[in-house]
């Protein structure tokens, strides 16, 4: 189990617990939410807990599990990031600002002391999509359940390899998901993966919907890449590169129509789709505001980009409201990952350099709130004009992206008779204008 308030720092923690000694990791946000499941869960093989979390106010997180263990008589395991602050025997320590590197082969060695790790490890299969054959030495395999508890791996790809495009499609058409590579090799796969879509992504010789394409496959990859590895210069330099083709997209005649013509052919994913609507119409709606610059413009590439990267699953990023939430039948992991995302989003924003000042603050307004966490009941008006502006927009995006097929004028005058009056005063109901101005004149 890891405690943190630091989604990303837990998705990479588990993610690369997951991937090198093969064990199950279980998330929790605080303390007493870990307390609450630990007591019709007491199995545990190792706890990780942050020393400091801001959602426990009286006491530290690390000394109100050590302090519940001992008292219950368990010997878990404790792994603190930072002060242990315990007299609890079966406690150890890492300093606070290690790295994430630093905590996972600290918890490697007290679950797998000296054990053989696992030797393949999963990867998506949409990374195979923008390449043509395997960085040498680099086998890939496809994993066969032999009985309940063993997997045989079974080699279908060769290092160095030719193959297409549409031979990886035929393989998740299969309803494969995911092949495996040696752990060894992992990272490597993952940088020359990244090296070859950053190569795709700067040739200008590739427009309409083969770029749409692209973009959305270079976004999922940022997305799972932040996750996985962390923002270094690889993952900094594809991010530089996705931002540059996504303003190339929306240079190109006719983008929107050509847009559309990738999102009906299923040539890109729900969370891209939403992320390049959600730019392409805020840099229509800005020209009608007199304070829109060039500047105002990059700024806005960058939010829309930015504002759900946190969320690594596409059926969490089609939540858009409370009661969506509240519907979903989500864990209380995923709900949290919702409610948190604009939060967790904006902090992801911040470890980039050469990032325009005041992106963060408007993607932790995203969705209408200045903490950035849940979804409002009422509009705040005390929030940025460019978080109201972005806030109707997104709530127009979802609407659009609802609609199954191609929309037509009804479905457009019920989306604004639904929006029309919850936007209706200052920056949102003079956005919602410019939105329904945009489309009038998309029709003529």
């Amino acid at each position: 189990m890891i405690i943190d308030n630091d989604e990303t720092l837990r998705k990479i923690i588990k993610l690369n617990l997951m991937k090198t000694i093969g064990c199950d990791v279980i998330e929790m946000t605080s303390a007493k939410e870990a307390l609450d499941l630990m007591r019709i869960l007491p199995e545990l093989d190792l706890i990780i807990c942050k020393d400091l979390i801001k959602a426990e106010k009286a006491e530290k997180a690390g000394l109100i599990v050590a302090n519940y263990l001992k008292t219950e008589s368990l010997k878990t395991p404790v792994l603190v990031i930072g002060n242990k602050d315990s007299d609890y025997p079966y406690v150890s320590s890492i300093p606070a600002n290690a790295p994430w590197k630093d905590i996972v082969a600290k918890a490697s060695d007290i679950l797998a002391p000296g054990e053989e790790v696992p030797e393949f490890v999963p990867v998506s299969v949409h990374y195979f999509l923008n390449i043509n054959t395997i960085i040498t030495g680099c086998d890939i395999y496809i994993r066969v359940k032999k009985s309940e508890s063993e997997f045989q791996y079974v080699k279908r790809l060769h290092a160095g390899d030719q193959f297409i495009r549409e031979d990886i499609i035929k393989y998740q058409e299969s309803g494969l998901r995911e092949f495996y590579i040696s752990k060894d090799n992992f990272t490597t796969f993952v940088n020359f993966v990244t090296a070859e879509l950053i190569k795709k992504l700067a040739d200008t010789s590739i427009t309409g919907k083969e770029r749409v394409t692209l973009s959305s496959d270079a976004y999922k990859i940022t997305t799972e890449r932040i996750q996985n590895i962390g923002i270094d210069e690889i993952t900094i330099e594809l991010v530089e590169e996705s931002i540059a083709s996504m303003n190339n997209l929306l240079k190109e005649q006719n983008s929107l129509v050509m847009f559309l013509k990738a999102l009906y052919a299923n040539d890109c994913s729900f969370a891209y789709a939403h992320t390049y609507l959600c730019c392409l119409i805020l840099h229509k709606v800005i020209n009608s505001f007199e304070w829109q610059s060039p500047q105002i413009k990059d700024k806005l590439t960058y939010i829309a980009y930015f504002h759900d990267i946190s969320l690594t699953k596409q059926s969490l990023t089609e939540i858009n409201s409370q009661e969506e939430l509240d519907d979903s039948g989500l864990y209380t992991e995923d709900k949290n990952a919702v409610l948190n995302h604009a939060l967790q989003s904006a902090a992801i924003v911040e470890k980039f350099s050469k990032i325009p000042n005041g992106v963060g603050a408007i993607i932790k307004e995203h969705h209408g709130t200045k903490s950035g966490i849940g979804f409002p009941e009422t509009l705040s008006h005390s929030l940025l004009p460019l978080s109201m502006m972005f806030v109707v927009t997104e709530s127009f995006v979802d609407e659009f992206l609802k609609i199954e097929g191609v929309p037509n004028s009804e479905n457009l005058k019920e989306i604004f008779a639904k929006l029309q009056p919850r936007f209706s005063k200052s920056t949102y109901g003079q956005t919602l204008i410019a939105i329904q101005g945009m489309i009038q004149n998309k029709k003529k």
